[in-house]
């Protein structure tokens, strides 16, 4: 749980829930990217509802929910004139086409296709003395989506999901073993695959129309960053190692999207990854950056049939790509943050 959702992540430090690797700490550089999206401060999820159109959401500078909308043909941006005041969203999902659904730490709101414009839906219930996070959700289908986290307090932690209508209501919350979770992604309709933390370790969680079934435990001392499904032709946990120095997420992990069952891992060499989107039944995208400091490069890595290719940079953010999602092969469209502000880079696979 790293960039992308550092505010999450930043509560569960604090309560000594999770540990989170290697946050980023690269400079803002000569390089940098100079066009920016004008009173949007950062972009940390984004989704692709319709082959013309993306949604991503974040925070502006007042740290506010923010929202945004992009034509996926020419990249257009286009702002939403509002804000959700405090509740500076992690991520973003779709049931349909014209609306979908974002998550703040402990609010979720709905997001019209159209023109960005929020409204938060439900705000789930705090346990006493404790707090709610939720920093990951995926859609299984057009009729329930998936919101994850953890809530609760430092001595007693406990992996939440919550499951919510297109429309963004509550329709109940799942408590696991686990002490969070941190990525989620849905291959079918009842089927849906999430990272958990365990004090023994992280581990594929598998959620069977909203209960929690088996589980399939990582390599030691991993960790899970994001993961995404293509339908349910395959799925990817990009992850890496807790131990390792300087730490980095450049590790891959093929996921059987039918049962969890997790396969041979393999290694981005010079890369640091926030973000993975596959696209088609052997293609996926990892956002995220290369070298450090005043250094750093956006950069973008293709995954073909569980081989990773060279990283290629593009001018940009001075931390990374934080997300990144395709409306078609051809239109992909990675987001983040600048040092004067978010950015939106279409990508190539």
């Amino acid at each position: 749980m790293r960039k992308a959702r550092l505010r999450v992540a930043a509560a569960i430090v604090a309560m000594g829930i999770l540990a989170v690797p290697g946050v980023a700490s690269a400079a803002a550089g000569p390089g940098d990217r100079a066009a920016s999206v004008a009173g949007v401060n950062s972009l940390d999820g984004v989704t692709c509802p319709t082959a013309k159109t993306c949604v991503s959401v974040g925070l502006d500078e007042d740290l506010s929910g923010k929202s945004v909308v992009i034509n996926a043909a020419t990249g257009a941006v286009k702002v939403w004139s509002g804000d959700l005041p405090a509740d500076s969203m992690n991520a973003i999902a779709c049931p349909g086409t014209t609306s979908c659904l974002a998550v703040a730490d402990d609010a979720v709101a709905s997001v019209q296709v159209s023109n960005g414009a929020m409204k938060v839906t439900a705000t789930p219930k705090k346990p006493a003395n404790g707090i709610v996070a939720l920093g990951a959700i995926a859609c299984a289908g057009a009729t329930t989506c998936y919101a994850a986290g953890f809530e609760g307090t430092e001595a007693a932690p406990a992996a939440i999901v919550v499951r919510l209508s297109p429309a963004g209501k509550l329709l109940g919350t799942a408590k696991n073993t686990g002490t969070g979770i941190g990525a989620i992604t849905c291959p079918s309709s009842s089927l849906c695959l999430m990272g958990e933390h365990f004090t023994s370790g992280e581990s594929i969680q598998l959620l069977y129309n909203g209960k929690f079934g088996t589980s399939h435990a990582m390599p030691a001392s991993t960790y899970i960053q994001a993961m995404s499904c293509y339908k349910a032709s395959l799925c990817y946990a990009l992850g890496g190692k807790s131990t390792s120095s300087p730490a980095a997420t450049n590790e891959i992990f093929p996921l059987n999207p039918k049962t969890g069952a997790i396969g041979s891992m393999a290694t981005i060499s010079g890369f640091d990854g926030t973000d993975i989107s596959c696209i088609n039944a052997s293609t996926c995208l990892i956002s995220g950056f290369t070298g450090s400091g005043a250094a750093a490069k956006a950069a973008v890595v293709t995954v073909v049939n569980a081989k990773p290719g060279t990283p290629v940079s593009y001018p940009g953010s001075s931390l990374s790509f934080q997300s990144l999602a395709c409306a078609s092969t051809s239109a992909c469209y990675a987001v983040g943050s600048s040092s004067s502000g978010a950015i939106v880079d279409k990508v190539k696979s």
